[in-house]
């Protein structure tokens, strides 16, 4: 019945998008400068005196200019890019060879102005990405530029990490000692196992979670392929007209306001966390002190991958590979992530200059380890309380969200990103547009799933410490107990169709752009999300059947599911990298979007295997000892 549903709905949106907007035609586009153009850039730097230059221009009329007139309406449609700021990449030194001027910059604007002043047209600079010269370009294959202190501490940190791997894995081989020490949690071999371990024959309580991990793996595919569209939109392209066109499609809303199912990851995370700790204080006392240790846990988990990466960024990345746009794009977010490093150390990366952003990704661990610290309170002050108790100060805590939400929008002027997902904005990647900064990225705007995965971990313990088995519960029975088994069934067959309505309803929603209206939406949008997902979940782990648990909860998904850290860290500079490396504008497609996030899921899951076994595991394993020894003590 559900698939039905979900079919029938995709297929009404498929054959009945909204009629597009007064769209030009092709004799009318074919008039129109190309938005992006790239010379050829190795033929160009080849040459003895061979001068390229990358930059923006600005496009004004000389006089009365139809062509003008018609660039400035195109550009007027939240669906169009601004066709008066053109792109390009100039071999200026075979273009405008007649040129004299000395200065690089300014010869690079005079010979844009000579090819717009045949169109009536006045090109001046806006934005210098770089001038290159042959002389530059065979000076530095030569002789690279030397290593700095950060490059040289980045290979410092990676040697340790290596040789304590080495170290750890020739103790955990050789000794025959039961008790290891904290040398063993470095061995590679005892953690590639734990990597690949299941539950299946283990506590039924850990494998009743098994759907969690197939769960994180689509998230993360889908996270993958969205940020392999918006990575194509950001850099050059053949065809930005496809891109217009096809962003104006209903079911595209499932990937521009599929951005906040990135909220279904911090719900998952804070379920986990929840749940954990109902277990540990089930037979132990709560108490706030074990408070800063679940925090230096979460911490020691994240931190290390989540470190190695933004250093990489911010060190080696820039070396990794060449072309026209490298610079311009890579070389630019890594001088982000090297300038705003010790703000990733502090976990404020999203709080200080958050218009500068260094790896899209990372605004999720600052956002969701404040939303969890501020959760872990919660959750240790009512682990304690009476089972039927437990679950008021959560629901009591997302109510006060939802108004702070709301009414923070309200004052603010704060809008759900489906306001303003379009292609001009998503090519700088929402830049200066304060509800991405403050209300997307920010930890607040992560509070509602954070509390919502909370009281998630509290439901679930309190079915199986009830012994209560929802699935055998009759719809016909009138009582409390088979009321809640009815309502969770109806709920778990109908949230895959309400997700994706929910999502998809951005198409409608954002029609309407009253104050109190957008600020409502704001206050709703994530937690319906998150409420949705929840309920499809606890379905799940307390056994509801269906195709899609089936599906999810796949063995194989297990050790997939435990790399998503690594892989959710490393996917942004394997993206860029495979995009950034292009010599031409790429064409815009459904199967160059496809092409690009499949081979960018293949390398950041292999490149997190490494990360998982050597990095990740160790360190939390070697914390975790600790912690354990410390809190036993103190019992």
């Amino acid at each position: 019945m559900t698939r039905r549903v979900l079919s029938a709905l995709l297929l009404l949106l498929a054959t009945s998008a909204p009629a597009l907007a007064r769209d030009i035609t092709d004799a009318e586009y074919a008039r129109f400068p190309r938005l992006y153009h790239l010379d050829d850039y190795s033929s160009c730097l080849a040459r003895e005196g061979g001068l390229y230059c990358l930059g923006s221009f600005h496009l004004a009329p000389l006089a009365d200019n139809t062509l003008y007139s018609m660039l400035e309406e195109y550009s007027r449609e939240p669906h169009h890019f601004n066709r008066t700021q053109l792109h390009r990449g100039y071999c200026v030194s075979s273009r405008c060879g007649a040129l004299g001027e000395r200065n690089v910059s300014l010869r690079f604007e005079r010979c844009a102005a000579q090819w717009a002043r045949r169109l009536g047209l006045r090109a001046s600079l806006a934005r210098l990405h770089y001038c290159r010269s042959h002389a530059q370009h065979v000076a530095r294959a030569r002789s690279p530029d030397p290593l700095d202190i950060p490059q040289r501490l980045f290979l410092y940190v990676l040697a340790a990490l290596l040789a304590l791997n080495l170290l750890g894995t020739t103790y955990d081989v050789v000794t025959d000692n039961p008790k290891k020490n904290w040398l063993s949690s470095w061995s590679m071999r005892s953690n590639w196992r734990r990597l690949t371990a299941t539950h299946e024959d283990g506590d039924p309580r850990l494998s009743s979670l098994t759907p969690v991990q197939g769960l994180r793996v689509l998230l993360m595919v889908l996270t993958m392929a969205t940020h392999s569209a918006c990575i194509q939109v950001m850099l050059y392209v053949y065809n930005p007209r496809w891109i217009e066109q096809i962003s104006r499609h209903p079911i595209l809303m499932l990937f521009l306001n599929g951005t906040s199912v990135v909220q279904i990851f911090v719900m998952l995370s804070n379920f986990l966390l929840g749940y954990n700790l109902l277990l540990y204080v089930k037979d132990h006392k709560p108490s706030f002190s074990l408070l800063p240790y679940i925090i230096i846990k979460r911490i020691a988990r994240i931190s290390p991958v989540y470190l190695l990466v933004v250093g990489y960024a911010a060190t080696w990345w820039p070396r990794s590979g060449a072309g026209p746009l490298w610079v311009a794009f890579t070389g630019a977010e890594s001088a982000v992530c090297r300038r705003k490093f010790w703000t990733h150390v502090l976990f404020i990366n999203n709080l200080v200059d958050p218009n500068d952003i260094c790896l899209v990704q990372t605004w999720w661990v600052p956002g969701g380890g404040h939303t969890a610290a501020r959760g872990v309170g919660g959750a240790v002050r009512v682990a304690g309380a009476a089972a039927g108790a437990r679950r008021a100060p959560a629901g009591a805590a997302g109510g006060r969200r939802l108004r702070a939400a709301g009414g923070l929008a309200y004052i603010f002027r704060w809008e759900s990103i489906v306001y303003y997902a379009y292609p001009k904005n998503l090519n700088t990647m929402y830049k200066d547009i304060p509800s991405f900064s403050w209300l997307y990225q920010a930890p607040w705007g992560s509070l509602a799933a954070c509390l919502i995965g909370l009281l998630l971990a509290f439901v679930h313990f309190e079915i199986q410490e009830s012994g209560v088995k929802v699935t055998s519960l009759k719809i016909s029975c009138m009582c409390s107990v088979c009321a809640v088994g009815a309502w969770l069934r109806r709920l778990y067959s109908a949230s895959p169709v309400l997700i994706v309505s929910w999502i998809l309803a951005g198409n409608w929603l954002r029609g309407y752009s009253e104050p109190w209206f957008t600020a409502l939406y704001v206050a709703l949008e994530r937690p319906v999300l998150s409420l949705l997902a929840a309920g499809m979940l606890l379905g799940m782990i307390n056994g509801f059947e269906g195709g899609l648990k089936h599906v999810l909860a796949w063995r194989g998904w297990h050790a997939m599911g435990r790399m998503s850290l690594s892989v959710l860290m490393v996917h942004w500079c394997i993206n860029v990298n495979i995009a950034a490396s292009r010599l031409q504008p790429t064409t815009a497609s459904l199967l160059s979007v496809v092409v690009d996030s499949v081979a960018t899921s293949f390398c950041s899951y292999m490149v997190a295997v490494p990360l998982t076994i050597m990095v990740e595991m160790p360190v939390q394993r070697v914390v975790t000892s600790l912690i354990v020894n410390r809190v036993t003590k103190q019992s």
